[in-house]
């Protein structure tokens, strides 16, 4: 070997340790930084962290780490709904920081459940619905991506989507007491937000008494039912409390009512002690009760079953059934 072919190699050999060093050194005050940036977002001060992870990126772009904790911060400045310019733009920096980590890291299940959380975050429900129904297209009977469909329509406000998806997602678990009890228990939320408030639970349908004059006062003449005279005449009933746009009311409250208490009695049938179920049927009947103001027999009879249910309900919590 020649003196020069010696030397080429020495002086390569020597470059190569100058790049290996280098690359040693910028790993290690990436690592720093990432450090750093971890500190500021354990203090609250998420701004400057993300910025410091920035100043890493340059440092070690290819660690996983870094990505995952970027995503994290920028999460943590996103407003309720994520409406607003400053959150807009944070959620595109934890979706891009979480895109990173899947391309480093297509095995960490961390980078698809974060993307996912923020879309949420910023109530993006039409990336959502299209993400999950093509996962439905390529999974038809996985029960987390229909349990999550539900989710995403009912946060979107259409709880009749909602609803479809829940009872899907009970048909794949057909003897598991805890997906009938879902849907029961979700069909109760879609009656009581929709015209099943207090007021509705205080009103009475049935024809009322007169009302009982004050002390001091000559009491009215009461109309006399012919034949009884001794029986005063009772006045109808109120009318009841209005009803608002969105509110389900009549037939569709009690045929919904309907489908709670079945999937409730599906879920009493395959765990007979299952004491939510339980109460779960009497608050069920109770909402059915409000679609029955315009038939008080039918109406009592509700009230009736949902008296039952709940007794045996505080049977079963108290262990005397």
């Amino acid at each position: 070997m020649s003196c020069r072919s010696s030397s080429s190699s020495r002086r390569r050999a020597l470059l190569v340790i100058a790049a290996v060093a280098s690359l040693g050194c910028s790993e290690v005050r990436g690592r720093k930084k990432i450090q750093e940036a971890n500190e500021l977002y354990k203090r609250g001060r998420y701004q400057e962290a993300v910025s410091v992870f920035e100043a890493a990126e340059a440092l070690v772009p290819n660690l996983p780490t870094l990505w995952l904790n970027k995503g994290y911060t920028c999460r943590q400045l996103i407003a309720p709904g994520g409406h607003d310019p400053e959150s807009r733009r944070a959620a595109e920096c934890a979706l891009t920081a979480f895109r990173r980590l899947h391309e480093l890291a297509p095995t960490d299940p961390r980078a698809e459940q974060l993307t996912v959380q923020t879309w949420f975050d910023t109530d993006d429900f039409p990336t959502l619905e299209k993400t999950f129904l093509e996962r439905n297209q390529r999974a038809p009977n996985d029960y987390d991506v229909v349990h999550g469909l539900q989710e995403v329509y009912y946060k979107w406000g259409k709880w009749r989507e909602a609803l479809q998806w829940s009872t899907r997602a009970a048909a794949l678990r057909p003897n598991d007491a805890e997906a009938h009890y879902g849907v029961g228990t979700f069909i109760w939320q879609i009656l009581a937000a929709h015209g099943g408030g207090p007021d509705m639970a205080a009103y009475d349908p049935r024809p009322r008494a007169a009302p009982v004059p004050d002390d001091g006062e000559a009491p009215a003449p009461q109309p006399k039912r012919r034949g009884r005279s001794d029986q005063p005449e009772l006045l109808p009933p109120l009318p009841p409390p209005a009803a608002l746009p969105d509110d389900i009311t009549g037939q569709a409250r009690v045929d919904l009512a309907d489908q709670a208490i079945a999937h409730l009695e599906k879920a009493v049938a395959l765990r007979p002690h299952h004491a939510d179920a339980l109460t779960y049927l009497a608050l069920v009947w109770r909402q059915k009760s409000f679609g029955l103001f315009a038939e008080p027999a039918a109406w009592q009879q509700a009230i009736d079953r949902a008296n039952e249910w709940q007794k045996r309900a505080c049977a079963e919590r108290t262990g005397k059934s």
